[in-house]
């Protein structure tokens, strides 16, 4: 049994219907390309909608992670709980809902209305949660997307807006649009807070490193030349979990965001950084992580996704460092973080210089691209 179904049992609805999907995703793995079904067809006197299969296999490639990230969710129903009175009788929307777990928690508090907004086909399961747990005099569920629709004034936002390398999801502008146009002044965000870091790492003995291949062997694979193989794969941050015992430096804080306040201008940024070494060993990436923290709740610790902490569904992100980096206790590593936000990707720089005994670097310059399935919804 899950761990985190494990221990939420506590007899509530929503808590019995989580369970109850993850025996449902076995089934339909096992029965894929059937007729569409309903997410539970075994609740006595129901009436389930049908969903395609095509809809239940995203939910269960995109949307089941979420719910299995322990660290998250759990962090996400204790603030919600810490802030009863504030959830008590408002009016709150979740934004990018997905199944809708943080909207059932809301109502769960007392929301008077709560108005889950989802764009992708995966709010038929969002709307089947709510019915079956009878909140749908509660929780209304809208698929769409937050800029082209009219809603009413809110007094809260909830959304898991954060992505990989905290900055690559869509939720991260809607929650921002969704805040000027429909957030009552003094409304409350969840999460509000987030803070993004970098630090550098090696490479751990007994793990492949597919980068360390020479370019000779690139070019000249198997009587073909996959140069540019090769140069996509070194431009592409890996979304992995790195131990703590990898981390090479101290980390630094390279930007605060404060969704209360936060311009889409200011989601592009440079930012230089000063990395002071801590262990002696050979520097094979930049990561990156972060932690968010909720309002009202200062007894609850911010949720992190760093490699010192439990795993969660974010992990951390990889910056491949391609040249020589020999690091001993004390050496300092500088350089500019640099990213560019696209409609549908991320565009790094990040520009370092370093010298000891050892090597002496001026200054070196590397490109990366994140897009594609790194985000996390």
């Amino acid at each position: 049994m899950n761990n985190w179904v494990h221990c939420l049992r506590s007899g509530n609805a929503v808590n019995y219907r989580i369970k109850s999907i993850t025996m449902s995703s076995r089934v339909f793995k096992e029965n894929a390309g059937a007729a569409p079904i309903g997410i539970e067809d075994n609740v006595a006197g129901e009436d389930c909608p049908m969903i395609s299969a095509e809809t239940y296999a995203e939910f269960l490639q995109r949307h089941e992670v979420v719910m299995r990230d322990e660290v998250t969710m759990l962090g996400f129903k204790a603030a919600i709980e810490a802030n009863a009175d504030l959830f008590r009788n408002a009016i709150v929307l979740e934004v990018g809902c997905g199944s809708a777990l943080l909207s059932l928690w809301a109502a769960q508090q007392g929301a008077a209305r709560v108005i889950a907004v989802e764009p992708s086909a995966v709010c038929q399961v969002a709307r089947q949660l709510v019915r079956q747990n009878q909140l749908e005099h509660i929780i209304e569920v809208i698929q769409g997307n937050v800029e082209q629709l009219q809603l009413p004034t809110v007094d809260i936002i909830i959304s898991k807006w954060m992505g990989a390398c905290l900055m690559y999801s869509s939720a991260l502008e809607a929650v921002i649009y969704a805040r000027d146009k429909w957030l009552k002044p003094g409304g409350s965000i969840f999460p509000h807070i987030a803070n993004l870091y970098i630090a550098a790492a090696n490479q751990p003995r007994d793990s492949p490193d597919i980068f360390s291949s020479p370019l000779h062997y690139w070019t000249h694979y198997c009587g073909l030349n996959l140069r540019q193989a090769w140069r996509i794969i070194q431009q592409t941050p890996a979304i992995s979990c790195v131990d703590a015992a990898q981390v090479l430096t101290q980390r630094q804080v390279l930007r605060r965001f404060d969704m209360r306040t936060l311009k889409r201008c200011e989601l592009s940024f440079a930012m230089p950084f000063k990395l002071r070494t801590l262990r002696q060993a050979i520097a094979k990436w930049f990561v990156l992580y972060f932690d968010f923290r909720f309002p009202g709740a200062p007894h609850l610790k911010p949720i992190t996704t760093s490699p010192s902490a439990a795993s969660t569904q974010w992990k951390q992100a990889l910056f491949h460092i391609d040249a020589h980096l020999p690091l001993c206790v004390g050496d300092v590593l500088t350089g500019q973080f640099r990213v560019e936000r696209g409609l549908r990707h991320l565009d790094f720089d990040i520009d370092w210089s370093f010298h000891n005994e050892l090597v002496n670097v001026k200054l070196h310059k590397q490109i990366y691209r994140m897009q594609g399935e790194a985000e996390a919804v």
